[in-house]
């Protein structure tokens, strides 16, 4: 449910507002505004998504402080930052995408299929190690086990979102593209090693 209907819903819906206003924009001039574009998509979608979990939790509690104490906000505030991330990874390669015309298809299929996978693996983790880390540790409470489960599934995802981008800013300061003005840069350029005599080294080493 979370990796066929959930994750592919969510996201492409962000990914479907930026594709019909930004990406359209004149504004919308490097790959890194993908990311930028997409990061936004996420917030807004968190936004209203915590929205109407909160409205629907109210009416199910006797008074608006019950939502602090049972965790209600807390929880969907926490769930926000993935939503960024995620959306950002999947902005990165429609970005990518526009200025890889050839390949634009694929690249976007891709960028919605690996944002889904992080988004479902999220989904799916998120009720499984909390609850097994709090009940293995006595010490450590519920919250905070949500806590630190958030903090390193979110910092590692966002890490591989900053390698990513890391990894395009060298492939583009090294083909020369440094005019102010996007060029289209093949995608195998930063998605995959480039061949061997293209790196340098000697036939039969990696």
């Amino acid at each position: 449910f979370f990796y066929l209907v959930v994750g592919p819903v969510e996201e492409s819906v962000k990914m479907l507002a930026v594709r019909v206003y930004a990406y359209r924009q004149d504004d919308f001039d490097a790959v890194i505004d993908g990311a930028v574009y997409g990061a936004v998509a996420g917030l807004g979608f968190a936004t209203v998504e915590n929205a109407l979990y909160i409205t629907d939790a109210f009416q199910e509690v006797t008074r608006a402080t019950d939502l602090f104490g049972e965790g209600i906000v807390a929880a969907r505030a926490l769930a926000g930052p993935g939503h960024v991330i995620y959306s950002a990874i999947a902005g990165y390669y429609l970005g990518l995408a526009k200025f890889n015309r050839e390949n634009a298809g694929p690249i976007v299929v891709k960028g919605i299929v690996i944002a889904t996978i992080f988004h479902g693996t999220y989904n799916l983790l998120v009720g499984i190690v909390p609850p097994a880390v709090a009940s293995a540790i006595p010490e450590v409470t519920p919250n905070l086990a949500l806590i630190g489960f958030i903090v390193v599934y979110d910092g590692s995802i966002g890490y591989f979102l900053y390698r990513k981008i890391r990894r395009y800013r060298r492939v583009y300061r090294r083909v020369g593209a440094g005019d102010g003005v996007e060029r289209s840069i093949p995608s195998e350029m930063t998605e995959f090693d480039p061949p061997r005599r293209e790196r340098g080294n000697p036939p039969g080493r990696r």
